[in-house]
């Protein structure tokens, strides 16, 4: 009796199976939409069912290339080659799958006979493996000289970006992003050249690009996560970092982020257990480190912030941080002398701030050093050349677009002033709009406006921020109308007014 219940069910079940043609269609699918996870299932579903299709191969190997997976795409690759050297695109995607594996010797072979710009992108990246930065160069060089691709382009950018040739990297991520808006790559070097520069705001946009186009992209999700906490958004950046811890990811980048996250809320105690975690895993001069031991400090473990810090401060004599922590820990640890040692050189410089300046003094004090009374002299004066400097950097940020080193540079000018001044404060506000900080920047705007509210330039920054920050259109409105009467002329006063109308035109 049982067989004849089961049988027509079993039958049923064969028949609703999908045939490998179909799997295909759907693996297709999915690797069109960059879901390179789902396409996998798909393909290893469908090779059972045909194992010798070539078409599923060669997309398996592709596939597993997308999620990094060097050692599956070999394997798809051998059996496409059946025993043969691979030739042509075969040889591109085994010197790619080499590169995962860390062989580049192996990589440079698969391509050696290659002209082609996609076989000079992977033998520089070869090279770059191997550390030899001259023949990297010379073959990113070639990559382009052949006419170049996107991914040719963008690893090209990062590797200005690695000799610092910042001007360099923002043409080669441009062209990378004109020959392929969409692609990975494109997006990821934009988003990195962006924060480089300062324009967080564009490196979010092209990061969260990435992380919504390519939904299996680590590289797009953490990239996303660090700008959002550079933008001081850190329930954001948390909820990102939360995700992927929860998809399994692991590595130094994330570690950095979490650390850094839980700094930000001054968690020092979940700083400690995250680096204790990673720490056999992380190299000795790694920025997790320092802050590692400015938790450490603050947990009054001053010994072991010392061993954290000082190799970082040693290494690093122009890094301020570093060298603040450690003669921090040192004061702590009772080494009034070294502390003294070791924060004299940034205290000596003109453009000592009043906060390490204040430092200084009570190192100086603690040490029985007679230069503690100079240095709270300095302290309580504002500091010409410093503040000179700060303005000179501010403007130079502002030309070049470069909005995070101009908001740093206008919350130390507003810091070490009665913070009254209008273009310092118009200017900040104008740099927060840049980066998405539309709240930050609709407090300075306010600010601005209480001082000169006649001003049109003041009058468009605090119309244009009380609308990108989401707050009453109609006031929004007001300020800008208010500001193309006494500047009827100019454009830039003249769009935002257009849109803010529009906008509410679009309300009813």
């Amino acid at each position: 009796m049982k067989w004849i219940y089961l049988m027509p069910a079993l039958l049923a079940s064969a028949s609703c199976s999908p045939s490998p043609d179909e799997l295909l269609t759907k693996a297709k699918e999915a690797y069109a939409a960059h879901d390179y996870a789902v396409a996998r299932l798909h393909l290893a579903e469908a090779a059972e069912g045909a194992p010798g299709n070539r078409e599923i191969s060669l997309l398996r190997a592709k596939t597993a290339l997308a999620l990094g997976d060097g050692e599956g795409a070999s394997i798809a690759l051998a059996t496409l080659a059946a025993g043969k050297p691979p030739q042509g695109e075969l040889a591109e995607l085994a010197a790619e799958a080499a590169l995962l594996r860390q062989t580049p010797a192996q990589a440079r072979q698969f391509v050696a006979a290659s002209q082609s710009a996609e076989a000079f992108r992977l033998r520089a990246l070869a090279f770059l493996q191997e550390r030899n930065l001259d023949g990297a160069r010379e073959q990113f060089r070639q990559a382009v000289a052949a006419g170049g691709n996107a991914r040719a382009f963008a690893d090209y950018a990062r590797f200005q970006l690695l000799e610092g040739d910042i001007g360099a990297a923002l043409d080669m991520s441009n062209r990378a992003f004109k020959a392929a808006p969409d692609g990975l790559d494109s997006l990821l070097v934009g988003g990195q050249v962006a924060a480089v520069r300062g324009d967080l705001g564009l490196a979010l946009k092209r990061y969260e690009q990435a992380a919504k186009s390519y939904p299996t992209s680590v590289a797009a999700k953490i990239g996303q996560a660090g700008i959002l906490g550079d933008l001081g958004r850190t329930a954001e950046m948390e909820t990102q970092l939360a995700e992927l811890t929860k998809a399994g990811v692991r590595n130094p980048e994330l570690t950095y982020l979490q650390v850094r996250a839980a700094a930000a809320r001054k968690d020092w105690g979940k700083v400690r257990t995250l680096m204790q975690a990673a720490e056999a895993d992380l190299p000795r001069y790694d920025r997790a480190r320092l802050l590692y031991g400015e938790a450490l400090l603050h947990l009054g473990q001053v010994e072991q912030a010392i061993a954290q810090i000082g190799p970082i401060a040693r290494v690093q004599p122009g890094n301020r941080m570093a060298q603040r922590l450690l003669a921090e820990a040192q004061l702590a640890a009772g080494d009034a002398k070294g502390a003294f040692a070791t924060f004299r050189p940034v205290a000596k410089s003109v453009e000592a701030r009043p906060e390490e300046l204040q430092l200084m003094a009570k190192i100086a004090t603690a040490a029985g050093d007679a230069s503690a009374e100079e240095y709270r002299k300095r302290a309580s004066q504002p500091a010409v050349r410093a503040l000179a400097a700060d303005l000179a950097e501010a403007d130079s940020a502002m030309r070049q677009g470069n909005w995070a080193k101009a908001v740093v540079a206008y919350d130390r000018i507003l810091g070490n002033t009665d913070g009254r001044n209008v273009v310092v404060l118009n200017n900040a506000a104008y740099a927060h709009l840049m980066l998405g900080n539309h709240d930050k920047a609709l407090g300075f705007a306010k600010r601005a406006v209480e001082q000169a509210p006649d001003n049109p330039s003041v009058l468009d920054t605090m119309g244009w921020a009380t609308f990108k920050a989401g707050k009453n259109p109609a006031e929004a409105q007001r300020f800008l109308r208010k500001a193309a009467e006494i500047a009827p002329q100019n454009r830039t006063i003249g769009a935002h007014l257009s849109e803010v109308e529009r906008a509410l035109k679009n309300r009813g």
